[in-house]
């Protein structure tokens, strides 16, 4: 055995860079599986422990002037386990600009949806003169325990000490009205006791823990025969939730990455080993003759290779599943805490990386047995000898006139890789990966920025959006109008039901406006039917209707349900809902719809803060926003990049080496008979330039497929296009062609060292 070890410990020195690329591309197929599958996993595992932890409610009832009666009867119903009040108001922060702040007015302590205590004492029912609040909020004020904070709302003033800094399971996700992204200056939460308010609590809210998943539907119903009308405003259940849903269809779109491209580097990883390890193992038949003229037993020699593919593919494949979920998280977490509000951030580890680890094992062991097993069963007086080159008979190409016009280049690489089929379709699907993935890389990026134009810069024409009070007055509005010179809008959150399915989305009230565009699928302008009611075609889609069908819509927060006849549709890349004008909605909505402006859009840029409204957003403030959204998806791309160069440099590389070794007879051969190194180079950068092309046109219907998953997964609100641009294609067909010729170039030197009469020798 110490005969087969130092064979081993020279093996490992003589063809080192064949052994290196084995653990490589073992390293490389989990490093990229458990890194960016690790960081869904953590953000799975660290929110689902988060709302478990907290106890996040499964729904919550809307109402006004929840009264005990009402409050005892919801409490008892059959599904319900336990149910809470709290009186949640919107207030004005006695700070700068006036940031908003939701208060919650507690009954008691709570049970549903806990807030996660950070920092001071934990919530006291009796504290009179305590206050709670939002852990991101206190950081932008600079505030701390024992700091006074003031809140207004309705003519009444709370003033409080902070007793607490704290994360909500509420709040994951949340934003200033009109805004993309969270600007926690401006926007916060906190929480007192109903013993600590100065004024009657009319409780408004009731938090529900209910023994299995609530069926919304049934539910709400139910909801209607215990609540009078006039009480019952809303039923949100828990996957409605703007925190929660926002973050799980990140984490959807995290997981199709996840689930797509990391499997494409295990695919080509465990390919190149079926590869590397068949052809060292070839290689090396005649040593294997020797051992076994020796004396050495078949199971002996088996063992011994075992040992190579073993050892190589559990160092690379362990170093991968400790690195990759230990990194490439860790790159995501800053651009990911902009947006949402969790009180850990942390990578996982889940059982299907081991797998994936262990398969990348087993597979890389079960190809060393099958490649010795099929040379240790010969005799030694076969196996000691060079394996005899395949024959290679003429095909119904080679006997056409086409092949007499073909050069000598084009025949010998055109014989060569049908002598090798496995190799040459192993060089293909190397590129093919390689392209794959940068086109479609490349693509998402461009399908972002395809967004970011159409959303700003062709529907949105104006510089600031201001939203106004719900309480602004008549001459007011009409004073904001004259002064910004700008048009007024009503924009409202709705739900949509149409056969089984329904979804949340945006009520956009306007007459023909120039400063609110409308565009078909392909981005050009249309004028909508002031008589009509559109539907975006993404909204259409989801729900699965056309023009003429009837949807069922009312705006939240008010109980009356409306059925509208759909006469067109428009397209918009976010925002998906319906469109009419002041005029129709009227007529639709009855008595109980009335058209009231609640948006100001003008071309001003507008920063002085006017009485009546809420909130102003400029361009600037809008763009940088969906910027800050898209970073995670740009840093995924970027990453995407990175890996697919490293996967092609190995791949291409080690099949480059592969190759070389096999045609080193052949191309001493072609020196003898005068080719110099310059041909022979030329002569390999030919097979390697097919390669290439076949696989790179392969990749581009390949990516448009993928890039039509990936961007679909973006969640039901998005709309992305799908364009592969030249600049795409030539640019990734610089990238994977560069990386064919400098790989080619990498054995020139090879080409110049063969030994003419030692590889001639060598089958004799």
């Amino acid at each position: 055995m110490k005969i087969l070890l130092k064979k081993m410990l020279r093996d490992f020195k003589d063809h080192k860079i064949q052994f290196l690329s084995i653990f490589l591309m073992a390293f490389l197929g989990v490093f990229a599986f458990t890194g960016i599958s690790g960081e869904v996993v953590g953000l799975s595992d660290v929110s689902s422990h988060y709302y478990e932890d907290t106890n996040l409610a499964d729904g919550w009832v809307y109402g006004e002037d929840l009264d005990n009666d009402t409050f005892e009867n919801i409490k008892n119903m059959e599904e319900i386990k336990d149910a809470e009040r709290e009186m949640v108001v919107n207030t004005v922060a006695n700070y700068s600009s006036d940031p908003d702040i939701t208060l919650h007015i507690l009954e008691g302590k709570q049970k549903i949806s806990k807030f996660y205590l950070f920092k001071g004492k934990d919530f006291d029912e009796n504290d009179k003169d305590g206050i709670w609040i939002d852990k991101r909020f206190a950081d932008a004020r600079d505030l701390d325990i024992g700091d006074r904070i003031t809140l207004k709302f309705d003519g009444k003033k709370v003033s409080k000490t902070i007793r607490g800094i704290v994360f909500s399971p509420e709040y994951v996700y949340y934003i200033q009205e009109g805004s993309l992204l969270p600007d926690f200056k401006q926007v916060g939460y906190a929480y007192i006791s109903s013993k600590a308010a100065n004024f009657d609590v009319e409780y408004n809210t009731i938090t529900l823990d209910s023994y299995e998943e609530l069926e919304e539907k049934d539910f709400k119903s139910d909801l209607y025969e215990l609540m009078p009308r006039s009480k019952f405003v809303q039923f949100l259940h828990r996957d409605n939730n703007i925190g929660v849903k926002t973050l799980n269809e990140e984490i959807n779109q995290h997981q199709m990455f996840s689930g797509v491209f990391p499997i494409i580097f295990v695919l080509v990883a465990l390919l190149t080993l079926l590869t590397t390890m068949s052809r060292l193992i070839s290689s090396q038949r005649t040593q294997i003759g020797a051992l076994k003229a020796m004396g050495y037993s078949n199971k002996s020699i088996i063992y011994h290779y075992l040992l190579y593919g073993f050892f190589l593919s559990l160092t690379g494949s362990i170093l991968g599943l400790i690195i990759g979920p230990m990194t490439i998280p860790r790159l995501f977490y800053p651009s990911m805490s902009l947006m949402y509000s969790l009180p850990h951030w942390g990578p996982a580890w889940n059982l299907t990386f081991f797998v994936v680890a262990a398969l990348m094992v087993i597979f890389s062991v079960a190809v060393t047995f099958i490649s010795v097993k099929s040379i240790s069963d010969e005799n030694p007086a076969d196996s000691i000898k060079p394996k005899a080159p395949k024959p290679v008979s003429s095909d119904f190409i080679e006997k056409t006139k086409i092949w007499e016009k073909l050069s000598f280049n084009e025949r010998w690489n055109y014989r060569d890789a049908k002598r090798n089929k496995v190799r040459a379709i192993m060089s293909i699907f190397g590129v093919f990966a390689c392209a794959l993935l940068i086109i479609s890389a490349f693509g998402m990026y461009d399908s972002m920025n395809d967004v970011k134009d159409w959303q700003y810069e062709q529907i949105y024409q104006y510089s600031s959006k201001l939203l106004l009070n719900e309480n602004i007055t008549d001459s007011q509005l009409d004073y904001l109008l004259d002064e910004t010179n700008g048009e007024g809008i009503m924009e409202e959150a709705i739900e949509l039901k149409y056969k089984g399915n329904k979804k949340t989305g945006t009520l956009t009230v306007l007459n023909e406006s120039e400063l609110y565009k409308t565009t078909d699928i392909n981005r050009n302008y249309i004028q909508l039917d002031p008589n009509g009611i559109a539907i975006s075609d993404r909204m259409a889609e989801i729900l699965g209707l056309e023009i003429g069908d009837k949807v069922r819509w009312h705006v939240v927060g008010n109980p009356k349900w409306i059925d509208s006849e759909i006469t067109e549709t428009y397209s918009i890349p976010f925002g998906q809902g319906i469109m009419m004008s002041p005029k129709v909605y009227e007529k639709v909505g009855g008595d109980d719809y009335n058209y009231s402006t609640n948006t100001i859009l003008t071309k001003e840029n507008i920063s002085k803060n006017y009485t009546g409204v809420d909130s102003i957003s400029t361009r600037e403030d809008i763009v940088s926003g969906w910027d800050s959204i898209t970073e995670a998806m740009n840093l995924m791309v970027f990453v995407l990049i990175f890996f697919a160069i490293v996967l092609a440099v190995v791949v291409l590389y080690n099949l480059g080496l592969l190759s070389f070794t096999e045609i080193q007879r052949e191309l001493a051969t072609l020196k003898v008979l005068g080719f110099n190194s310059r041909s022979l180079r030329r002569l390999l950068l030919t097979q390697n330039l097919w390669f290439s092309t076949i696989g790179f046109i392969l990749s581009i219907p390949g990516a448009y497929l993928l890039m039509i998953i990936m961007m679909g997964s973006a969640g039901e609100d998005y709309y992305f296009p799908i364009n592969i641009y030249l600049w795409n294609l030539l640019l990734s067909f610089i990238l994977t062609f560069g990386l064919s010729v400098i790989v080619n170039l990498m054995f020139s030197r090879k080409i110049k060292k063969v030994n003419m009469v030692e590889s001639l020798k060598s089958n004799e």
